[in-house]
């Protein structure tokens, strides 16, 4: 399958190969090889089979890159084969296989997520969102990005219908869960009826920090992964992104709440500084970031294996945090 790739993209000879990633499950497949060739050019080959990107897809994610990388963001370059096409339809264990190949960037995954960091990391969201804003023309996805809300692929509703269900014979307080679902009712019909007005445009859909890059000075220097890219309201991705950074991501200081809303402060300050919120985003975002931490789906499944485990106690506990998230005033802790 290499010799295939390497020709379809009219590489040199391959010097070096090594194995970065191999997951291969019955309905996902995901290989990535860095691959050396004879001039000395290092590039990330990818292979990978999954249900969720089309043909569109692919070409977005390479036009998403190049837009990227033409507004002056160290993103992966992807290369184009014979055919004109950024990727390449393989067949591996009789099952569809989509190949493409991209720069490689050097720069180390950060171990943890630090202030500084996080400052660096919300600029350049910030940069991203307002680069792809002002595309010259629409770059053709044919889905959303994970953090998509009010379509086929909410991801977040589907969390928080399964949990309800759940709920119904799971032991909890009634009362609980009444409350809960209202607020949840009601921050998602104040959302919707302003979501068609808010920015929209493609976003990498993945900003975590394994697909952050650092250089030896600890400072941020690229971004990696666009095979979850979308349309998406950049306002909604910023929320998801945001607030799975500060408050669940891996970080140098001890997990509190006070310490995710300092990061959750630093990552606004630096998204601002290279893309000011509207006042339409500002009104909504409140609501967002709380949707996104009491229905994150981290949080649903913990839920979800303490009905399970019977532990009734636990999760009315659980229950009364995620409302506590929902009426949480984000703006006066960090916004």
């Amino acid at each position: 399958m290499l010799k295939i790739i390497q020709d379809h993209f009219q590489l040199p000879a391959f010097a070096g190969l090594s194995q970065v990633q191999h997951e291969e499950e019955p309905d996902d497949l995901r290989i990535v090889i860095k691959a050396t060739t004879a001039d000395g050019r290092s590039y990330a080959v990818r292979m990978m089979s999954n249900s969720y990107s089309t043909l569109e897809d692919h070409a977005g994610q390479a036009s998403l890159c190049g837009l990227l990388s033409g507004g002056g963001l160290n993103v992966p370059t992807r290369l184009y084969g014979s055919d004109g096409r950024p990727y390449l339809i393989l067949s591996r264990k009789g099952r569809e296989v989509w190949a493409t190949v991209e720069t490689w960037l050097p720069g180390k995954e950060p171990e943890s997520l630090t202030i500084g960091l996080a400052e660096q990391a919300g600029e350049w969201l910030g940069a991203m969102h307002r680069i792809a804003g002002q595309a010259p023309v629409p770059i053709p996805f044919t889905s959303g990005s994970p953090w998509s809300l009010f379509g086929q692929e909410d991801e977040l509703d589907q969390d928080a219908q399964a949990l309800e269900t759940a709920l119904q014979t799971g032991g909890a307080e009634p009362l609980l869960v009444r409350e809960l679902f209202a607020l949840y009712r009601g921050k998602r019909s104040v959302l919707r009826a302003s979501w068609s007005e808010l920015p929209v445009g493609p976003v990498q859909g993945d900003f975590s920090l394994n697909n952050l890059l650092m250089d030896e000075n600890g400072c941020l220097c690229g971004v990696i992964d666009f095979h979850l890219a979308g349309t998406d309201v950049f306002v909604g991705h910023l929320a998801g992104e945001a607030s799975f950074l500060a408050y669940a991501a891996d970080k140098e200081n001890a997990e509190t709440e006070a310490v995710g809303d300092r990061y959750l402060e630093a990552l606004m300050t630096g998204y601002e500084r290279s893309r000011p919120l509207n006042r339409r985003e500002r009104s909504v975002l409140n609501d967002l970031i709380g949707l996104r931490r009491a229905f994150a789906c981290y949080q649903v499944d913990e839920v979800l294996g303490e009905i399970k485990a019977g532990n009734t106690e636990q999760v009315n506990q659980k229950l009364k945090d995620m409302i506590l998230y929902l009426q949480k005033d984000y703006r006066q802790a960090a916004l």
